[in-house]
């Protein structure tokens, strides 16, 4: 009997329209996403490793299939009323059961073939450059290991909802429970896909990965260390943590099905019936007399309005699933907020500050999901009951219809936001944080809410123009796909992206400021936009009068009454008004370019201008700016003037200066010059009347107008907020010359267009070009500035409040504001005034980075230089990308890692102390010692701030807290360094921040403890003596130089490794014996592992290292941060493997290889172990 039921099931899968769209939609989403790009620069489009993410995600994509599969064709009986016939008939309990589930396994698995046919289709089409070889095993062992028993689990699952449920909107919530398990699962795995999970440690808890039911968080977790070559050629192996994750949820799957056979009810439930004595009963009879319906006008439209809502509502929630899908809900963003709030990166915890919580509740993606499921549910109602043609023989309004069901979408939206915000507060009160700043929260069903509404507007909208419900919720899948990922796609323009907004971000200090007017006017687009649609679909309703679909159309104005036309015409009206005043502001104001345009304008621009890279140009040697900031209209204008000097040796006829695409306008003159202007570019030519001699000096005068609205991308660097402003000037003022920050490092389209696949850096100049700085900046009257130099007055005029700074002494060319209604604090330490600038009430880290002031100050001067001026200030502002930057006697930190972080406990490193010593210590690394521009200069300024940073924590405190600082960063290294192409050694690294930073500060620590912390800091205080200005700049090879001068020749050979090569440690510590002496004395024999590999080489090197050999007196994991080691000495290693042998007065009880983190070891869990005696 299963060789006849079995192929008609599938074919009646293959029958249906929504398989047919199924099929052709995953055939396209392989020749789509083998385009994309998975692992880095140089891991190929078609490498095992890229197939195998593709392969997971599309699993992740058939679960929706599956859901409508079984809703469409496993229930198909009971849906059409059949289950009486099919139950009477020869087919047994089992062949049905079996038939039905194969069936949905078959359809759903033949749909990931499909997608890897697209796939195998799509790797045709690649460039031989992003492509490696074509094999079958790349395809066919992905698909095996992490195909088939996805779709064996999520279809299980599934399916046995579906059998004992026997209820449609079962099924939908077990399709939502899936994602919610793989999304919980990514959390707490720490899967990359999410865009927090870069920041964190490698290594995550095995539990998470055999949690994850689709494989994804075990192979992330495993393949994050893989290095390009392993991504391209190796196919993951079934083995580990990760065979486990297979077998367990495959064998969950089969428990699952056993669950369902058992208790499935393979006959049809009536209901009970009882014999009761019949009996007559008296009816009093009652004159018929008809009532008066006056099926029209308002009060008619209200009322049926009101009664078909309340129905679809208690139709939306009164059911057992609709409360379990809640639970998930609230389940999933449980978790994902107690994990960004309290499981950041170096172990940070943010304080669960009302605005803190707000944005990351804001985004609701999942919620569009549950809107297609429940769209179709809707409009399906009345037909799944067989109550179509009764109700539409009815004189209600199809507008009502209409309208209850947008409405009950509406309200679904409500109750998640609501619960969102329930999840927001009870996360607060949970954690003790009573200030509930309810009228933020009530912002979410606006910023939240309204979007998603729109998009059930646009879900009901594809329900009525499509014949099955079931295809419409794979269109509503589709659109929002396209949605979601419109600017992958190509469809950047958010005039184009349905309602869809530009950046929104919530800060403390501002709020959504400036973005809200943005997405104010796209809600009112889009709005209109939607009022269109819901005209269209209650034209198109299917109310059963009209059978086709044309016909349909025909008769689309038959419903719409003057009210309708005049609604129509207004919001056709309303959309035209506010999609042309978006398009002002964003094309024209904020000229607008999408991603190809703008790799084509810094293409052409690098063509055009380069090849007069070379040609002289005057210095600036003193800038003069009075600048006003209108913080509430998003703008702010400059007039200034630079003096600029001809510092070469060649008289100029000629000035060259250029101004950056974001400046909205900008007027350039010089006295007595003629200018010519290249408008596309906004490069500008002063021919002199004479020729500006060596030495001889001329005035350029500007002025600029700047408007940085929410229509714009969004630069955190150049943004004009009501509260909080924060501008680096000296990236939008005039400058001179060619400018190769507007350079593309994009390889592929450099190589296409004729230019090296690799920028060709200009000659740097090694000379410091110092400027004389003064400013006056106004603002509103409640806000204070902060910028380089010193305060000379300030004062109000014209309710505008003004601001003198003044620099005393020449500084680089940098110059940031910030503007904010600021409180401030003030003390004054050795001779030094130090300020922080925050907002009122905010005062939970004061302490710890006023205190990071102080001791990074004094480290730097007890060891590097004096530090020159006599005040330094700290401020405040919003919480955009990044954590901090540091500008002459001036930091600016975001406003979420230093002042909304919690750094109570003491068992790990306060961040915010050290981001602020880090800052502190760029006061000499990178303003009083700058490096030549080119390969390396990160070295000379990020690493060396790192190793100050590190050196400031240690005295405050200890080694072992800082251990798991550095391991941290140990973690973070080895995860991005298989992520951007190859890695280039610390002395040559230009942009690869991973290199200078995480990389930059252990290797500098490593020289640390192999000279000793005297002799760095000796050859430090050298290189400020011999490269400060008036000194040249310096080059990695200056500080080489300065370091060779403490070091051995052994030491020497160590350096060079650590700056000059790129080279993994693979060290490993094992307890061969350990045994109790006389005298209380206790010999251990170790066996020690020492791995060396030089990126490029297969080949492993010889070690010649001296390493930290430790030992304690407490089990590893009773390791804090008051542990101090009974023996810690340093041993040559030379070997592969060594024993050593130790005899200590102190009974040991763990022994470390390198305790205290600062090696590039990939794996440093073996680098320590327990000891343990024999009784």
């Amino acid at each position: 009997m299963l060789g006849v039921l079995l192929p008609f099931e599938i074919r009646y899968h293959l029958r249906q329209i929504s398989f047919r769209a199924a099929a052709i939609l995953f055939f396209g989403l392989g020749i789509l996403a083998i385009q994309g790009s998975y692992g880095g620069e140089e891991v190929h489009k078609n490498s095992p490793y890229a197939i195998t993410v593709i392969v997971g995600l599309l699993s992740l994509c058939s679960i929706f299939a599956s859901t409508i599969f079984c809703a469409n064709v496993v229930l198909r009986d009971t849906t059409y009323k059949m289950d009486a016939i099919v139950f009477t008939t020869a087919v047994g309990r089992l062949p049905y059961f079996g038939v039905r589930f194969l069936g949905l396994l078959l359809a759903v698995f033949l749909l990931l073939c499909l997608s890897l046919l697209g796939m195998a289709a799509g790797s045709v089409l690649l460039d031989s450059g992003q492509s490696g070889p074509f094999r079958f095993d790349y395809f066919w062992q992905p698909l095996l290991v992490f195909g088939l028993p996805n779709v064996l689990f999520s279809s299980s699952l599934i399916f046995c909802t579906a059998m004992l449920s026997q209820n449609v909107r079962a099924i939908y919530v077990a399709g939502v429970l899936l994602y919610i398990l793989y999304w919980s699962a990514s959390i707490l795995g720490n899967s990359p896909l999410l865009a927090t999970s870069s920041l964190k440690i490698a290594e995550p808890d095995p539990l998470p990965l055999l949690l994850d039911p689709f494989g994804l968080a075990a192979f992330f977790g495993e393949a994050r260390l893989w290095s390009d070559w392993q991504r391209n050629t190796q196919l993951f192996p079934l083995r580990n943590v990760f065979l486990l994750n297979r077998l367990l949820w495959t064998a969950f799957a089969g428990i699952l099905l056993t669950v369902s056979y058992q208790y499935f009810t393979f006959r049809l439930h009536l209901p009970a019936q009882t014999r009761q004595k019949t009996r007559q009963e008296s009816v009093n009879l009652v004159r018929y007399s008809p009532y008066q319906v006056h099926p029209q006008g308002y009060a008619f439209g209200w009322i049926t309005f009101l009664s078909q809502l309340k129905l679809e509502i208690i139709s939306l929630v009164k059911h057992i699933p609709f409360m379990v899908m809640l639970l998930l809900w609230i389940f999933l963003f449980a978790i994902e907020l107690n994990d960004t709030l309290f499981s950041g990166s170096y172990g940070i915890r943010t304080y669960p500050a009302t605005g803190v919580i707000i944005d990351e509740l804001r985004s609701m993606r999942l919620a569009m999901l549950l809107i297609i499921f429940y769209a179709a549910e809707l409009l399906g109602r009345e037909r799944a009951a067989t109550m179509q043609e009764l109700i539409y023989s009815t004189p209600v309004f199809t507008s009502s219809l209409w309208g209850a069901k947008c409405v009950t979408l509406g309200v679904l939206v409500v109750i998640l936001v609501s619960t969102n915000i329930g999840i927001g507060i009870a996360v607060q009160l949970s954690n003790g944080y009573f200030t509930i700043e309810l009228p933020s929260y009530l912002t979410l069903y606006y910023y939240s809410g309204l979007p998603l509404f729109l998009f059930a507007v646009l879900a009901v909208f594809i329900q009525t123009i499509t014949p099955n419900k079931y295809l419409g919720m794979l269109l509503s899948m589709l659109v929002a796909f396209c949605i979601v990922f419109s600017r992958r796609l190509g469809i950047e323009h958010y005039l184009l992206r349905y309602a869809t907004v530009p950046e929104l971000t919530y800060s403390y200090l501002n709020g959504f400021g400036h973005f809200a007017n943005a997405f104010n006017w796209y809600m009112l687009y889009w709005g209109a936009f939607a009022v269109v649609l819901s005209l269209l679909t209650i034209g198109l309703w299917q109310n059963g009068q009209y059978n086709t679909g044309w016909q349909r159309v025909n008769s689309i104005g038959s419903h719409w009454g003057k009210l309708s036309a005049y609604l129509g015409a207004a919001a056709v009206l309303l959309w035209l008004f506010t999609g042309s005043k978006i398009y002002y502001d964003t094309n024209v104001v904020g000229n607008y370019k999408s991603t190809a345009a703008k790799l084509d304008w810094q293409l052409r621009y690098e063509r055009q201008f380069k090849p007069f890279s070379r040609r002289s140009q005057p210095i600036i040697k003193a800038v003069i700016t009075d600048i006003a900031l209108y913080p509430k209209d998003g703008k702010y204008t400059v007039k200034g003037s630079y003096r600029l000097k001809n510092e070469s040796t060649e008289p100029m006829s000629t000035v060259w200066v250029g101004i950056d695409p974001e400046v909205t306008s900008c007027r350039l003159s010089i006295q007595g010059a003629r200018q010519t202007r290249n408008a596309e570019f906004n490069q500008y030519w002063f021919i002199l009347q004479k020729p500006l001699v060596p030495g001889a000096e001329v005035t350029l005068h500007f002025s600029m107008e700047v408007i940085r609205s929410g229509f714009m991308p969004f630069n955190s660097e150049h943004a004009v907020v009501e509260n909080g402003t924060y501008i680096e000037l000296e990236k939008y003022v005039p400058f001179l010359g060619y400018n190769s920050r507007f350079e593309t490092d994009d390889a592929k389209a450099r190589k296409k267009s004729g230019l090296p696949s690799q920028s060709i850096p200009v000659p740097a100049d090694n000379r410091y070009h110092l400027i004389d700085l003064e400013t006056t900046v106004s603002t509103e009257p409640d806000q204070y500035v902060v910028t380089v130099g010193d305060l000379q007055k300030s004062w109000i005029a014209d309710q505008r409040r003004y601001f003198e700074y003044k620099t005393t002494a020449p500084i680089n060319f940098m110059f940031a504001l910030s503007s904010a209604r600021y409180t401030i604090k003030k003390e004054t330490y050795k001779g030094v005034e130090l300020s922080i600038c925050y907002q009122d009430g905010r005062t939970h880290n004061m302490a710890s980075m006023m205190q990071a002031m102080k001791d990074a100050m004094d480290y730097c001067n007890s060891n590097f230089s004096h530090y020159p001026l006599k005040h330094f200030t700290l401020a405040e502002i919003p919480h955009y990308k990044g954590a901090a930057t540091a500008y002459p006697g001036l930091i600016f930190s975001a406003e979420r890692i230093n002042f909304l972080s919690d750094f109570r406990n003491t068992d790990n490193v306060n961040f915010g102390y050290a981001i602020v010593a880090h800052e502190v210590s760029h006061q000499w690394w990178a303003n009083k010692v700058a490096p030549v521009n080119g390969p390396g200069d990160g070295l000379l300024t990020e690493s060396l701030a790192k190793y100050t940073e590190a050196m400031v924590v240690e005295k405050s405190f200890g080694k072992m807290l800082l251990r798991n600082y550095l391991q941290t960063d140990n973690g973070l290294y080895f995860s991005m360094r298989n992520s951007d192409g190859k890695e280039l050694p610390l002395a040559q690294a230009t942009d690869q921040p991973y290199v200078y930073y995480q990389k930059g500060g252990l290797v500098l620590y490593a020289i640390k403890e192999t000279l000793g912390e005297a002799n760095l800091n000796r050859a430090l205080q050298r290189l400020i003596e011999k490269h400060a200005y008036p000194a040249t700049k310096a080059t990695p090879d200056d500080l080489i130089h300065e370091l060779y001068q403490e070091a051995t020749a052994t030491q020497a050979r160590r350096i060079d490794d650590l700056l000059k090569k790129v080279i993994v440690y693979s060290m490993k510590v094992t307890v061969v014996s350990c045994e109790s002496l006389v005298n209380c004395q206790f010999r251990l024999t170790l066996r020690i592992n020492m791995g060396k590999t030089e990126q490029g080489s297969n080949k492993p090197l010889l070690p010649d290292d001296a390493i930290d050999i430790a030992l304690f007196d407490r089990k590893p994991e009773e390791w804090d941060q008051h542990l101090k080691p009974l023996y810690l000495q340093k041993h040559h290693f030379s070997n592969g493997e060594t024993l050593l042998t130790l005899t200590i007065n102190k009974k040991p009880q763990s022994v470390a290889i390198d305790p205290y983190g600062y090696m590039l070891d990939e794996n440093q869990a073996d680098n320590r172990q327990e000891v343990r005696f024999g009784k």
